[in-house]
């Protein structure tokens, strides 16, 4: 099985490393508004430990629309959106 989808990064990454650059040419502000890239993992670790695992809100919602009738139980057209995400065709 070949898995062809490319997914788009969240964070833009600079194309430039700090490194690279001369000292003149790095700011002292940049310094001090880090972006979330920069943090430690420990950081960012314990910030999605703090996260909830399930959106209730949107698990919520999602009860609604399918007491409503507005999201489909049709079992083929499930079937069928799948297959196009994962083709690629879902745009």
């Amino acid at each position: 099985m070949e898995i062809s989808r490319q997914f788009k990064p969240a964070i833009a990454m600079p194309t430039e490393t700090a490194a690279a650059r001369p000292a003149s040419a790095r700011p002292a502000a940049q310094a001090a508004a880090r972006p979330a890239a920069s943090l430690p993992l420990e950081q960012m670790q314990d910030a999605l430990r703090a996260m909830p695992e399930v959106d209730l809100d949107r698990v919520a919602a999602i009860k609604q629309a399918l007491q409503r009738g507005e999201i489909s139980t049709d079992v083929g057209e499930l079937a069928s959106s799948m297959l196009s995400y994962h083709r690629g065709n879902d745009a």
